[in-house]
């Protein structure tokens, strides 16, 4: 390794531990950073069922909230039993009745 290699990386070196010691720590992130009152603030990895109000049915098509409720209740007037809540699940069975 030349001279000037040496020099250039012994230098990079130097200015990334000068930038490490010269952090307030306000930069960083995670957990415990920004001190003890400080909210934690986590991101969600993927999304969940109860994040939309859109599902996709068993024939492909989607459906919102207010198309699953005149679904519903044509299924109900139909002689379907009761269902429980907004799932694909429900969607699929109001779906497989031919509605």
């Amino acid at each position: 390794m030349s001279f000037l290699k040496k020099f250039q990386l012994r230098m990079r070196i130097k200015n990334f531990n000068e930038f490490n010691e010269s952090i307030s720590g306000w930069e960083l992130i995670g957990q415990n950073t920004m001190g003890p009152n400080y909210p934690e603030q986590k991101l969600p990895v993927s999304l969940s069922q109860s994040d939309t109000q859109i599902l996709m049915g068993e024939d492909g098509e989607f459906y919102t909230y207010d198309d699953y409720q005149d679904l519903y209740q044509s299924y109900l007037k139909d002689g379907g039993g009761p269902l429980d809540g907004f799932t694909k699940k429900n969607l699929d069975i109001i779906l497989s009745r031919g509605i």
